[in-house]
């Protein structure tokens, strides 16, 4: 279901009865969320990453809200956890 300018009335019960079930997304499916992987491994596209401990996480998440942080992602160290 794509953006509606106006509210978009469904009905319930059959969907319940049929195990249906109605999705949004932003960023445009599998098919073309597999389309952008296979260009980006095509074209050597990487994210630019920072590796941090989870001691650093929430200075990494402030980062981000006071728009610091730049255009990179960071990925905690899952054998830090232990360190909390």
């Amino acid at each position: 279901l794509g953006g509606v300018p106006k509210p978009y009335e469904l009905p319930a019960f059959s969907l319940l009865f049929s195990g249906a079930r109605v999705e949004g997304s932003l960023i445009g499916g599998c098919d073309l969320t597999q389309e952008m992987l296979e260009f980006c491994h095509a074209n050597k596209v990487a994210p630019d990453l920072e590796m941090i401990s989870a001691k650093e996480a929430e200075a990494a998440l402030h980062k981000l809200h006071e728009g610091a942080g730049g255009a990179k992602r960071f990925v905690i160290k899952m054998d830090t956890l232990k360190e909390m």
